[in-house]
């Protein structure tokens, strides 16, 4: 729902009537002029749905990358250190 500014104005000074006028002044000042504004629509959610489900993607596939780099890397200092071995005995 969303309040017009004639219907702020109209509540300032019954809030000043029932809290005085430094209290309504301190509330009307916190209050935000258009509520809605700052709320996320179903499409924004929709939007960040598909954004989350990209990130995940990318992700799996650094995971995968470090994985199979990691396993070479590993087999490729075992071949050595066998080799090493081998030579040394």
């Amino acid at each position: 729902m969303t309040s017009s500014e004639a219907s702020r104005h109209s509540l300032y000074p019954r809030l000043q009537e029932v809290l005085g006028p430094e209290h309504a002044d301190t509330l009307m000042t916190s209050l935000p002029i258009d509520p809605g504004a700052g709320l996320a629509t179903k499409s924004d959610i929709e939007l960040l749905r598909a954004e989350i489900k990209d990130i995940r993607t990318i992700m799996l596939e650094q995971q995968r990358t470090y994985m199979a780099t990691t396993v070479g890397a590993m087999t490729a200092l075992t071949a050595i250190f066998g080799v090493m071995v081998t030579i040394v005995v």
